[in-house]
């Protein structure tokens, strides 16, 4: 049966980069072979699709296998893009404008997979796909002239295909525009090829919206049984005939991108241009001729999108619509018909967010839908990013939103987050974009309602936000939650600083969120509502989570939360630090003590040890302002900081200082905690030193030496004492 040899391709990977190099640069008697080059060309297309992210094993520096050809994968790819050039040398003419088109996609890839990033690469590169002025005029929709016509200004022996070589430049620009648009591209990637494309845009976008037209109208025709249909005449051609299949395809197949790029430019442009000048006209004229085309083909993409089947173009081209239409949305004078624009929602609703959370009508009968692969969201995620973004910007719009769609809206927003709390679909990472902006979306809808509507409302949204953060912290899904966490806690935030629930509610749900050690809902429902509603119902929860040493998970958070909370409600209303302090006080200075001392050490008690000591010594500090601020309490301002003092220099005498001023050798001792404790010291010296001084007189002889000798440290800066060496007397030896 003989013997099968099996291998990797990335063990060839210098033979495969080699190999592609050399054809994409075949020369035979000095002459060059295009058609060899485009072959070696898109080889090398297949090597950077398949290897350009991976990294270098062997060097663990964040490189890519392919950077160490870079020098070789670069020079072909600029010999590609120069085609144009080499025409005009070489006696044969045919095949250099599909090596031109190949070198495009190459350069594309490269800078989509992030291969190439360096500023002065992507400028040297750019300029062979620069148009110059004179290739694309300004045009006012309707001429009559033949400016927009794609011809041949070289003798050439294929005049039907050297159109390519313009129609390439204008598809290259479209895509890394559009990149740059939906944010799928590294800063100064992008930077660099705005600052080359900006060169002559408006004339460009002109040019890029007639060859879009023209490449809709053949599209339409093309799906035809018959291929009578096909226009004889167009914006960029005087007759079929004179343009190549090559051409046609090309137009057929990159309308979309260069509708929706022609779209950004144009709007840039009206944005610059003066107010009632003739450009502007023309240009609203032009936009308002692609206009039809982004809401057909929304309406086909979507209608093609399926998700799981791997059509990754079907999901870009879907995107790049939705982009468009956002910024056609966001342009006041461009009007879409709410029906049309109704149906754009309940598009979106149905074959994006319902299929991808699996809420289509196929999918409703069973109880839990099955989570599609992660890599068909990654693959679609800059389509749920557009989606989103576009249900968002027209709820923020919802003043002028008709009730069709407004009820449109609240179907695509408020289904997913019913299906979310009602244990339909399960908590994902592949969720976050979808599930995400639907609570963002929830929070603008929340304040188009009045009376019992916004009361029920506000009641399902409040559990939604407080049981998805429970799950979420309970199931340990910290990716999720970096995702979701703080748009639940945004709209939690936004129902309580405009509530329509009675006090009595919200504290409920303050000591529920206390319970379910939700701490940054707690922080935020003391914060938001009126002074004391919240932190009094809740004060016994928090004094349990607090004074509970056996359970240090708990710890961190309580303290962080009930700072936060002080901090707030201080400034409003500060004689509920009062109130808190009495019930809690005891607690915070034990867990000082406790975490300074290392004397309750469990599960994650190391790790949390200083910033515990540091969130209680803020929360004294809060005391003591609110005790200097009160006339008169002098006496209790002395008392509270001498039971703090202890603490503290028992702390001090603990952990040490820096520099190690005080000869600490304790075992688990940490510094920085000392100096803490020091700093506080020195902070109470310099804001109220009267009641400093009473204090200390009331300490104890050791204890008082072990705080003086901390305040010089930190005045000091932690530095060493000086001693002076001892002098040689030779007197004595007279």
């Amino acid at each position: 049966h003989g013997i099968s040899i099996h291998s990797f391709p990335v063990l060839h990977l210098e033979e495969l980069v080699t190999t592609a190099c050399i054809a994409s640069a075949a020369t035979s008697n000095n002459s060059e072979l295009p058609s060899v080059q485009a072959s070696g060309l898109r080889f090398l297309i297949t090597v950077l699709k398949a290897f350009g992210k991976e990294l270098d094993a062997s060097t663990n520096d964040g490189t890519t296998v392919l950077e160490q050809y870079s020098s070789q994968i670069i020079s072909v790819v600029r010999h590609a893009l120069n085609a144009e050039s080499l025409l005009v040398e070489s006696v044969a003419s045919s095949g250099f404008y599909r090596l031109f088109a190949t070198g495009c996609e190459a350069l594309f890839v490269m800078i989509k997979g992030g291969f190439v990033s360096d500023p002065v690469v992507i400028k040297r590169l750019l300029q062979p796909l620069l148009l110059a002025s004179e290739d694309v005029p300004f045009v006012a929709f309707g001429g009559k002239d033949d400016k927009l016509f794609m011809k041949s200004n070289h003798v050439t022996d294929d005049s039907r295909s050297f159109p390519m070589f313009r129609l390439s430049k204008l598809c290259f620009a479209a895509r890394v525009l559009m990149m740059i648009e939906v944010g799928d591209m590294n800063q100064s990637a992008a930077s660099a090829i705005n600052h080359e494309l900006e060169k002559g845009e408006v004339d460009r976008s002109i040019h890029s919206a007639a060859a879009a037209i023209d490449g809709f109208l053949l599209s339409n025709a093309s799906t035809e049984k018959s291929r009578s249909g096909l226009p004889t005449t167009g914006l960029t051609f005087e007759n079929i005939s004179d343009v190549g299949e090559l051409i046609r395809d090309e137009l057929v197949e990159n309308w979309p991108v260069l509708a929706t790029s022609s779209i950004v430019s144009l709007l840039r442009a009206i944005k610059d241009a003066p107010e009632d000048s003739g450009q502007r006209e023309s240009l609203e004229l032009w936009l308002s001729k692609l206009k039809p085309l982004i809401l057909i083909g929304l309406r086909g993409a979507l209608s093609e999108f399926k998700p799981g089947e791997g059509r990754i173009s079907v999901s870009e081209t879907a995107a790049l619509f939705i982009c468009s239409l956002r910024l056609l949305v966001g342009y006041n004078s461009m009007e879409i018909c709410p029906d049309e624009l109704g149906d754009v929602i309940l598009m979106l609703t149905d074959s994006v967010f319902f299929q991808l959370l699996g809420l289509s009508d196929a999918a409703d009968e069973r109880t839990h839908p099955v989570v599609l692969p992660h890599s068909v969201f990654e693959e679609s995620t800059i389509l749920m990013q557009q989606a989103c973004g576009f249900i968002e910007d027209l709820c923020k719009k919802q003043a002028d939103a008709t009730a069709t769609e407004l009820a449109l809206l609240s179907h695509s927003v408020m289904k997913p987050l019913v299906a979310l709390q009602g244990k339909q679909i399960k908590l994902h990472i592949s969720y976050s974009i979808i599930l995400s902006s639907c609570v963002r979306s929830s929070i603008i809808l929340l304040l188009c309602q009045r009376g019992e509507d916004r009361m029920h409302l506000e009641k399902a949204l409040v559990q939604l936000s407080l049981s998805t953060l429970k799950d979420i912290s309970s199931d340990h899904l910290d990716e999720l939650s970096k995702k979701l966490k703080e748009p639940c806690l945004s709209l939690l935030r936004s129902c309580s600083s405009n509530t329509s629930l009675k006090a009595g509610e919200w504290g409920e749900i303050a000591i529920y969120a206390l319970s379910n050690e939700l701490w940054d809902a707690w922080a935020i429902v003391c914060a938001s509502l009126p002074p004391g509603v919240g932190i009094k119902c809740s004060i016994n929860a928090m004094k349990g989570a607090l004074g509970d040493l056996n359970n240090t998970s708990r710890h961190v958070g309580a303290i962080v939360a009930l700072r936060v909370a002080l901090h707030s409600i201080g400034t409003e209303d500060p004689s509920l630090i009062c109130f808190v302090l009495h019930h809690v006080g005891f607690e915070v200075l034990q867990l000082l003590r406790a975490y300074s001392l290392r004397l309750a050490p469990g599960e994650g008690f190391d790790e949390n040890r200083v910033n515990v000591c540091a969130e209680a010594v803020k929360v004294n500090m809060i005391a003591f302002q609110y005790l200097c601020s009160i006339s008169g309490q002098e006496d209790t301002s002395a008392i509270f900081l001498l039971t703090l003092f202890q603490v503290l220099v028992e702390s001090v005498s603990f952990n040490g200082l820096p520099g190690n001023v005080l000869d600490t050798r304790n075992d688990g001792a940490n510094e920085n905690i000392g100096r803490m404790c020091a700093q506080v010291f020195v902070h109470v010296v310099r804001s109220n030193p009267l009641v400093f001084k009473s204090t200390i007189a009331a300490m104890a002889p050791e204890t008082r030496t072990v705080l003086e000798n901390a305040v010089r440290a930190d005045m000091s800066g932690y530095a060493a004492p000086k001693r002076e060496k001892k002098k040689l007397s030779l007197k004595g030896f007279r």
